[in-house]
């Protein structure tokens, strides 16, 4: 288009050039500037007057400001909390570049790394670092045309963690370089600290491995998306083939972990059963000794009792004795009999007491005449055994009580 055909007219147009305001300032007029444009025809070429005459420069005159002045800090200056920082790098990238992006951690580096190496083999990725510049020729065409590819974002959402950080600021970049140090080693680091402003931005594809961190690549600004699609292609390879080789490891140890638990298990679950057992065992062990403790007890408290009636008998009449004299024969539950005399005079008691002296409480065994039937234990123990007829003589038999 011709200035002619563009309005403006010749040989001598007015313009107006404004200045625009900063984002960061609150909005306020801008001063106006007015100055004549002398316009020549071709043949006049070398009598053109520089802009800079007015007091203008280019950028200025054409309305195309600094980045700086243009847009918002994609992250704050010596941000405390890393997350915070993410949120507003996420939020200006999304201003500036639209909505489909890749989808950035928001979180510290040694949570990315927690999210992207620290899972199950079959659940890590790689993890993707995209150091943002805003001072870089590349940074506008790198992140509106390869990062906003629908390709580049679908892939690394897919496949990567992306974490992001901005190294515009002195600060930030210096902070980056630290925690590059600490989780990649110095040679890494310099790698970055050498890298001029217009190489910016970087990709970093880094992948875990059981003892470090491994930096696949470093992905300059100056690509394509061809290229970069390529490059991080190329890095899953690597990724692909290493996850299967930990993917197999972490199986082979699951399933000795298995067996190991298994074997545990079995054998403790052994040890429960010989424990019952060896418990069940005491238990019965400690029932039979108190049992036996009992028995004893009641034995000697039955010998006690025993000894005591024998001792309390009143001496057995002899045969030649001039008073009446009852002969009682006694036969005991195993066929055995025993034989004693008693006065005729003496209680049924004194007979009782003779019969528990041999070990046969009355309280446990009756006595039983036989001619008639009779259960003696039951009549009067106070009786004299004349009263209730056990003299001259008579044999009595001895039945345990039901």
């Amino acid at each position: 288009m011709t200035l002619a055909v563009s309005g403006l007219t010749f040989p001598c147009h007015r313009l107006t050039v404004g200045r625009r305001s900063s984002p960061v300032q609150t909005r306020e007029q801008s001063e106006e500037q007015c100055t004549d444009v002398h316009m020549v025809s071709d043949s006049d070429g070398d009598d053109f007057e520089d802009a800079t005459e007015f007091g203008v420069d280019d950028g200025e005159m054409f309305g195309v400001a600094s980045s700086a002045l243009r847009k918002s800090p994609m992250m704050p200056e010596n941000a405390e909390n890393e997350g915070d920082a993410l949120l507003q790098f996420t939020a200006e990238f999304s201003s500036r570049y639209g909505d489909c992006h890749p989808v950035y951690f928001i979180g510290s580096l040694e949570a990315a790394f927690q999210e992207a190496f620290y899972g199950k083999a079959r659940d890590r990725k790689l993890l993707a670092i995209y150091l943002h510049h805003d001072e870089s020729v590349l940074t506008n065409v790198f992140c509106s045309q390869m990062l906003c590819a629908e390709s580049i974002v679908s892939y690394l959402s897919q496949n990567f963690i992306t974490w992001a950080w901005d190294m515009t600021k002195e600060a930030n970049r210096a902070r980056f370089l630290t925690m590059c140090t600490r989780h990649f080693g110095s040679v890494v680091a310099q790698t970055i600290r050498t890298q001029k402003t217009d190489q910016f931005p970087l990709f970093l594809i880094i992948m875990g491995k059981r003892s470090s961190n491994e930096v696949l690549n470093v992905i300059q600004g100056n690509t394509t998306v061809d290229e970069l699609m390529m490059r991080l292609m190329a890095a899953m390879e690597i990724f692909s083939a290493q996850q299967q080789e930990d993917i197999k490891d972490e199986d082979e140890r699951e399933a000795r972990e298995n067996v190991k638990r298994e074997q545990d298990e079995a054998y403790r679950i052994s040890l429960e059963a010989d424990r019952a057992k060896r418990e069940a065992q005491e238990r019965e062990m400690a029932e039979q000794f108190r049992l036996e403790q009992i028995r004893k007890e009641q034995e000697e408290e039955r010998e006690a009792i025993r000894l005591s009636l024998e001792q309390s008998l009143p001496p057995e009449p002899k045969e030649e004795s001039t008073e009446s004299v009852s002969k009682l024969r006694i036969r005991t539950p195993s066929g055995e009999f025993f034989e004693r005399r008693f006065l005729a005079s003496s209680k049924l008691q004194v007979v009782f007491d003779f019969v528990a002296s041999k070990g046969y409480p009355w309280e446990e065994y009756k006595l039983l005449g036989t001619f008639p039937r009779r259960d003696v234990t039951q009549l009067d123990p106070n009786k004299s055994l004349l009263e209730v007829k056990l003299y001259p003589q008579e044999t009595l038999f001895l039945e345990a009580k039901e």
